[in-house]
């Protein structure tokens, strides 16, 4: 019998893990820890553990509600719960916060390029060169493939985390102390900021109806996030011990910052290795997003999504080349961190109790 598209693009659940992962880890965790350190100070990895609890909670809520009713993605569950209209201003507000992350890692991958390798950069330049490398792959590969390139770049990766704890010989381990001193609110406020590098889970909505085993993609999916929460607290506690408090305050990219005392026979300069190295980590977030909004595009316009792939890219450099000056950039990454914060920390518990109200009126009805 001749499979259905949905069938020839499934996955085994398992890379569901890699997929989860991948989507998470991407430039933030090259300089999460002074923004978190602001808001929380010492407390910055007790931060990062909460939200990743509530991240755990989260991809709980969202494999719950994917299972209610045989609506398996974000997109049709809107326009069961909302109707056909209020259901599609739903999806595109969705697609827009695909578009704003993906143009957020775009942005801020030049920058970091620019700002530690080549000065002269031109963004135009080089935000060009990475949405054409997007479209290039997710034109011939599609959904197969951003499983493919998650769960390769996964194993060529991964051992930047050995190199992570280098700068533990330099260690002042004082600075963690005292422990549990910050307040409710500035807790709270380093959870916040803790979103933006932690997102990236609620592609789970999307790639649901893709795995094959779908009694295993809750275990995998939180697998991932485990990893992905042990990575940020490390890295975080580590750049905390090695940092002076006042170093931490000013230290923009402490991840890069800290590598610098790394020294190779090869590469003196550790960090203008690790730095082109980077794109295979940020590689997989750019391809899934970017396809997550094609997804969602051909939900909303009933078009092939290798046409939207055009549309979307082209959208995507439009904003992207509006942006010149790091402190905009910033700020639209904040936007971006906020905006997730909403629909991924949040708007999960929303969705789970409307579904299950609609899914009840429903059956109060027959």
């Amino acid at each position: 019998m001749m499979k259905t598209p949905r069938e020839r693009l499934s996955i085994n659940a398992y890379l569901v893990f890699f997929l989860i992962h991948t989507a998470q880890i991407g430039l933030g965790i090259v300089g999460v820890q002074r923004v978190i350190f602001v808001e929380a100070r010492q407390d910055a990895w007790i931060a990062v553990l909460i939200s990743g609890l509530w991240i755990h909670l989260v991809v709980f809520v969202i494999c719950q509600t994917l299972k209610q009713t045989e609506h398996d993605n974000i997109f049709s569950l809107h326009t069961f719960v909302y109707g056909r209209i209020f259901g599609w201003i739903a999806n595109g507000a969705v697609v827009v916060y695909f578009l704003m992350a993906y143009t957020s890692i775009l942005l801020g991958y030049v920058e970091m390029v620019s700002t530690w390798m080549y000065p002269d950069l031109s963004l135009w330049g080089a935000a060009l060169i990475l949405i054409v490398l997007t479209v290039y792959a997710l034109y011939g590969g599609g959904f197969r493939l951003v499983a493919g390139v998650s769960f390769l770049t996964f194993f060529m990766t991964i051992w930047i985390v050995i190199v992570a704890f280098q700068p533990l010989k330099y260690a002042e381990w004082i600075h963690l102390l005292p422990i549990l001193e910050a307040t409710p609110k500035q807790m709270a406020n380093g959870v916040l900021k803790t979103a933006y590098t932690m997102l990236g889970f609620e592609v789970l909505y999307i790639i649901y109806p893709f795995v094959k085993e779908k009694e295993r993609v809750h275990r995998y999916a939180q697998f991932g996030v485990l990893l992905t929460t042990f990575l940020v607290a490390v890295v975080t506690v580590i750049a905390i011990a090695f940092f002076s408090p006042k170093q931490l305050d000013v230290t923009i990219w402490a991840s890069l910052s800290m590598v610098k005392v790394v020294k190779f026979p090869f590469a003196e300069r550790f960090e203008h290795l690790l730095i082109p190295l980077w794109i295979l980590v940020i590689l997989p977030n750019l391809l899934m997003f970017m396809w997550a909004m094609t997804r969602g595009g051909k939900e909303l316009f009933r078009v092939k999504q290798k046409y939207l792939l055009f549309v979307f890219a082209f959208l995507s450099y439009v904003v992207a080349i509006m942006f010149e000056k790091r402190a905009t950039i910033n700020e639209f990454t904040d936007q971006v961190g906020y905006y997730g914060f909403g629909l991924s920390f949040v708007y999960p518990f929303i969705l789970y109790v409307l579904v299950r109200i609609k899914k009840w009126a429903k059956g109060s009805a027959k």
